[in-house]
């Protein structure tokens, strides 16, 4: 499962992917005469929710999110950044005043990098965009980008204006996505420098804060961040009818290279996350804590893909994240579960949760199943369980 481009494009994308796994990476802080760039923080949340929240700014990029989907689009930006080693900026002003974004961009279904942006409205018109976007060209040419374009939709005048402006000349139009959306394509001056060769010791480790292990090791199990090459399972996994009848419906590949990004976006924002579960190197499933805006409480969730379930795999990794949870600090978990979800309310039962009612959860009620936390000597009798603090982000 791919995404079908152009023999152009498909030259293009290559190129880029060669880059973004061959060690394009951008720092973590750009200034400008009026801006400071940096990857976003939950911190900036409400901030930012207000720009999801407002009808003509997300006109042309899915229209209006709710406070959790606000989280999920910010930790999508913020997840690139773990991914790939570059990623979309928070813009401040000197004074602290949260701007907007902007910033490279990557998923599955773009044949290069794109110059991403968005304003709050009370800051368009004054050249903030336009700052951005040349010094974010500037810094991603110099650090080996192979070239740099932004997908604009055609009626979008605003952001025809905005590259323009930032030095970018209209290049065309195309397709993008699984729906072939028409975009035209404005492409920035990019000489293609080789990346530099930086040393791994001298990499920034982006996760600064985390409040739990970066890896996790069962008997049989993996648990560890997410890497590319988890999206061909993932997308797999993610448009498998009966694995999403549960989870929201299935996910095309640019989307599911989406998801990949939020997954490891909550990371980055909360310092936990969901863990990619590995069996034998092979990824089978995603378990962890999962947290949005708007959510009641720490939620442990799970998911195995089809062709690995059956085998105790969902009950192991469950049980792993919770005691280690536990060893750090945390007293309550839940797990929110569709009463006809079968196989979710058994993994709880044997896990030893009990029923404690109903939630909604974005206008969906699930039932809540409250984890019994181990205590200490518990802990201590778990057999094979080995945490590794130490783990840092493959670029």
């Amino acid at each position: 499962m791919t995404i079908a481009f152009s023999p152009l494009e498909a030259e293009a994308r290559e190129r880029s992917e060669r880059a973004a796994l061959g060690g394009f990476a951008m720092p973590r802080l750009i200034e400008t005469e009026r801006l400071v760039l940096e990857p976003m923080g939950v911190h900036q949340l409400r901030d930012f929710a207000t720009f999801w929240a407002d009808p003509d700014s997300t006109t042309f990029v899915g229209g209006v999110k709710d406070l959790p989907g606000a989280f999920e689009m910010m930790a999508r930006m913020t997840g690139q950044w773990w991914v790939y080693g570059f990623g979309v900026y928070g813009l401040t002003t000197r004074a602290g005043d949260f701007v907007g974004y902007a910033g490279p961009w990557f998923p599955a279904d773009r044949p290069e990098i794109e110059i991403m942006y968005g304003l709050l409205p009370g800051f368009r018109g004054k050249g903030y965009g336009a700052e951005a976007v040349r010094a974010i060209r500037s810094v991603a040419e110099a650090c080996g980008a192979p070239s740099l374009v932004s997908y604009i939709a055609p009626d979008n005048a605003a952001s025809h204006k905005l590259a323009l402006s930032a030095g970018a000349t209209l290049d065309g139009r195309t397709r993008l996505g699984d729906d072939a959306i028409a975009a035209d394509v404005l492409r920035y001056e990019c000489a293609g420098h080789p990346v530099p060769d930086i040393a791994d010791d001298e990499r920034e480790v982006l996760l600064e804060t985390s409040a739990m292990p970066l890896t996790i090791r069962t008997r049989r199990l993996t648990l560890t961040q997410w890497r590319p090459d988890h999206l061909p399972r993932l997308a797999a996994h993610v448009a498998d009818e009966e694995t999403m009848r549960f989870l929201g419906g299935t996910r095309r590949y640019g989307e599911a290279s989406r998801l990949l990004f939020a997954l490891a976006g909550q990371w980055m924002l909360r310092g936990y996350g969901f863990y990619a579960v590995e069996h034998d190197g092979a990824f089978v499933g995603s378990v962890g804590l999962y947290h949005p805006a708007g959510w009641p409480e720490v939620e442990l969730a799970y998911n195995i893909t089809a062709d690995a379930r059956g085998r105790g795999f969902a009950q192991e990794a469950v049980s792993a994240v919770r005691d280690v949870a536990c060893e750090q600090g945390r007293i309550r978990l839940v797990s929110f579960i569709d009463e006809a979800n079968t196989a979710s309310l058994s993994v709880a039962r044997r896990l030893g949760a009990t029923h404690e009612g109903m939630a909604e959860l974005s206008g969906e009620r699930a039932a809540v199943w409250r984890h019994r936390m181990p205590d200490r000597p518990a802990l201590d009798r778990a057999i094979g369980l080995r945490a590794n603090e130490t783990s840092t982000p493959a670029y």
